[in-house]
């Protein structure tokens, strides 16, 4: 009928209103049908279960948005390093590096590098020798080279457990047991350092010298290190503290080790790979004072190995990434105790740190993307 009435129409006027009051009418035709379809449609499962929560619960508890420009461990790093650079400064003002550089020995700077580059070799068998399954040897060496790029961007110690841990993951291990083997490995590495830094504090201290007597220096160490295990026992908070953190990183190393006891080859591979890497470093170090010193040394190697040991000490436990700052100004107040001159341990400690920190953070990087993109890690 209205089609009707717009076919009958005889004016413009006429047939423009009918139009639109045909068209009116069409839309309240289907609103009308879609509403009625919305009324006895049903609802789907996720609407029924939000319409009873919201019965339930009606509004949740919004927590405020905790704003946090600088974290402590950022401001403690910050402090330590500004604290490291100003020693560092102090010690450095003075020497002329011109007349240092100039009388370096480049044979011995090569055999920083080498050693340097030998440590990840004893680095991925002090890794491997914890871990009972089958991993290729070649892709952990190019992991532990990775992992000076990581000890740039995370606590020291902290990077290197997790790079090893997802590395051992992506390579086929469970994760539960992929922790465990790195747990044992820091287990046994600190064992041996503690074992080492006592041994080589003997020999130092038997030795004919006046200058040091390094013996009486690891007792005292020792003696504080005992004390601030007392304190920390002592006190029931940083006691829970502790052990919360040292169970996750050494959950399941007992059962781990029952496991690698059945391989002995692999507990020698281990074990040998840790001393080896201690003894490259300090072959290293050794090489980056004779760069220095006309050639010559005139310490012995197990002086080397305390000063080197209680310097890796203290940048294990300093908050900046790689120990920066702690660990230079560890070695250099060791030398230069020692009796080696300013002019030839500040230098030779900034060769070491750029032979064993610096210079391998590009190749480290490299072997870091392309762990990655193998989904290495």
């Amino acid at each position: 009928a209205r089609t009707a009435e717009v076919a009958a129409a005889t004016t413009d006027a006429e047939r423009k209103a009918a139009r639109r009051s045909l068209r009116a009418e069409k839309q309240a035709e289907k609103k009308a049908l879609d509403d009625a379809l919305d009324e006895v449609r049903e609802e789907d499962l996720l609407s029924q279960i939000r319409g009873q929560v919201l019965l339930i619960r009606p509004q949740a508890p919004v927590e405020p948005v905790r704003l946090e420009r600088i974290r402590p461990r950022t401001l403690v790093s910050f402090i330590a390093g500004a604290i490291a650079a100003y020693f560092l400064l102090t010690q450095l003002a003075g020497i002329d590096f011109g007349n240092v550089f100039a009388n370096t020995h480049w044979g011995w700077v090569a055999a920083a590098v080498l050693f340097s580059a030998l440590s990840y070799v004893a680095a991925a068998m002090s890794l491997l020798g914890f871990v009972p399954e089958r991993v290729g040897f070649l892709r952990t060496v190019v992991a532990q080279v990775a992992g000076s790029f990581v000890k740039l961007v995370a606590p020291a110690a902290v990077g290197g457990v997790a790079l090893n841990t997802r590395f051992l993951q992506r390579a086929g291990v469970r994760p539960g047991l992929a922790v465990a083997s790195v747990g044992a490995s820091q287990l046994f590495g600190l064992g041996a350092h503690i074992l080492l830094l006592l041994a080589f504090g003997y020999l130092t201290g038997t030795e004919k010298t006046t200058s040091l007597t390094p013996s009486r220096t690891v007792i005292a160490g020792l003696l504080t290190v005992a004390v601030l295990l007392l304190v920390v026992t002592a006190i029931p908070f940083l006691r829970k503290f502790v052990v919360t953190r040292l169970r996750s990183l050494f959950a399941g190393v007992v059962p781990r080790m029952l496991d690698v006891l059945q391989r002995p080859m692999k507990l020698v591979t281990g074990i040998g790979g840790m001393l080896l890497l201690t003894g490259l470093f300090v072959m290293c170090l050794d090489a980056s004072i004779r760069a220095f010193n006309d050639g010559h040394q005139q310490l012995s190697y197990a002086s080397i190995a305390v000063v080197f040991l209680a310097g890796n000490a203290l940048g294990s436990a300093a908050p900046t990434p790689g120990g920066v700052g702690a660990v230079e100004g560890a070695l250099t107040l060791g030398l230069i105790a020692t009796g080696v001159p300013k002019e030839v341990a500040a230098p030779a400690v900034l060769l070491y740190r750029m032979m064993t920190l610096w210079l391998p953070v590009l190749p480290g990087w490299i072997c870091f993307n392309h762990l990655t993109r193998k989904g290495a890690l």
